[in-house]
C-alpha cells in the first residue's frame, strides 16, 4: 500500500483513509468485524443481502463515527455485484485497502438426502465467491499501485475431515489452500490470509449443532476478530492460514517461522 503502517492502537486511532469492504456484514464474524475496525479507526463498506440488517449496522457504525460507513447489497455470487461492489466503494472513499471475503453458508441437509442438490449454492458461496472476490480485490490493488490485503472467512472444516458437512469442508479446504497459494503476491506488497475458526455461535450455526456436531466447548467470538484483525494489520503475513481453537487460541499452523503473540 501507499502507506503500510495499518492502526495497531486499538480504538480511537485516526487512520481513517483506510477502506475495509466486508462481505456477508450484517451479522455474525462480519458484523463484529465491522464494529471493531471503525472502533479501530477504519472506513468500511459492508454488503450483504440482508439489507434491513445491513442498513441497520450502517447507521450504528455511523454513530460510533460520521461517514465511516456505508452498506452496499451484493449477491457475491454475481460477478457483476462484486464489480460494482468494489466500484462504488472506490468511489466512495477514494481506494481499497482491504477486501475481507466472509459470506457464507453451512450444511443443513445430509449429503445423500440433497435431492435439491442445495450442495452447489455451499460451493458458489463459500469457494468460488471468494476466489472472485480475491481476483477482483487483486485487479483493484495493482490499478491502483497500492498493494492491499485480502482475509477470507474459511473453517477448521476445510483442516480437518467433517463427516457431517463434506460439502462445506471441500468449500472451506479449497479457500485454505487457495489462500496459501499466494505466499508470493507478498512481493507486490498484496498479502492474502484466511481465517479458520472452530465452533464460534452466530447465525450460520444451526440450533443443535453442539448435539449433532459434538462440540464440547465454543470459542468467544471475539477471538475470531482478533484474528481477523492479526491478518489484516500483520504486515509480515501471507500466503497465511490463521486457526483459531479452544485448545491453542490463534496460532498460524503452517507458518513455522512465527510466533503468536495472542
Amino acid at each position: 500500500m501507499a502507506e503500510n503502517n495499518f492502526p495497531n492502537n486499538g480504538k480511537g486511532s485516526s487512520h481513517h483513509r483506510y477502506l475495509k469492504l466486508i462481505s456477508g456484514a450484517s451479522s455474525g464474524f462480519g458484523k463484529q468485524l465491522s464494529v471493531r475496525l471503525v472502533d479501530r479507526g477504519y472506513n468500511v463498506v459492508i454488503s450483504d443481502m440482508n439489507d434491513k440488517a445491513g442498513k441497520e449496522l450502517e447507521s450504528l457504525l455511523n454513530k460510533k463515527r460520521p461517514n465511516s460507513a456505508y452498506y452496499l447489497h451484493c449477491d457475491v455470487t454475481k460477478k457483476q455485484d462484486q464489480e460494482a461492489l468494489i466500484k462504488q466503494a472506490v468511489q466512495k472513499y477514494g481506494k481499497l485497502d482491504v477486501m475481507v471475503n466472509n459470506a457464507g453458508i453451512g450444511e443443513n441437509i445430509e449429503f445423500t438426502k440433497n435431492v435439491a442438490d442445495n450442495w452447489v449454492k455451499v460451493m458458489d458461496i463459500d469457494l468460488t465467491a471468494v476466489i472472485l472476490g480475491t481476483r477482483l480485490a487483486i485487479d483493484q490493488f495493482r490499478k491502483q499501485k497500492s498493494g492491499g490485503v485480502v482475509v477470507s472467512t474459511a473453517s477448521l472444516a476445510g483442516l480437518y475431515p467433517v463427516p457431517q458437512q463434506p460439502v462445506y469442508a471441500a468449500a472451506k479446504a479449497g479457500v485454505v489452500n487457495f489462500t496459501k497459494s499466494f505466499a508470493h503476491f507478498k512481493k507486490e506488497n498484496i498479502r492474502v490470509n484466511c481465517v479458520c475458526p472452530g465452533f464460534v455461535k452466530t447465525g450460520i450455526t444451526s440450533g443443535n449443532a453442539q448435539e449433532i456436531m459434538g462440540i464440547k466447548e465454543w470459542i468467544p467470538i471475539e477471538k475470531v476478530i482478533d484474528a481477523f484483525v492479526l491478518g489484516i494489520e500483520d504486515e509480515s503475513l501471507g500466503g497465511d492460514v490463521i486457526r483459531i481453537t479452544t485448545q491453542y487460541g490463534i496460532d498460524l499452523p503452517f507458518n513455522k517461522k512465527y510466533k503468536s503473540r495472542l
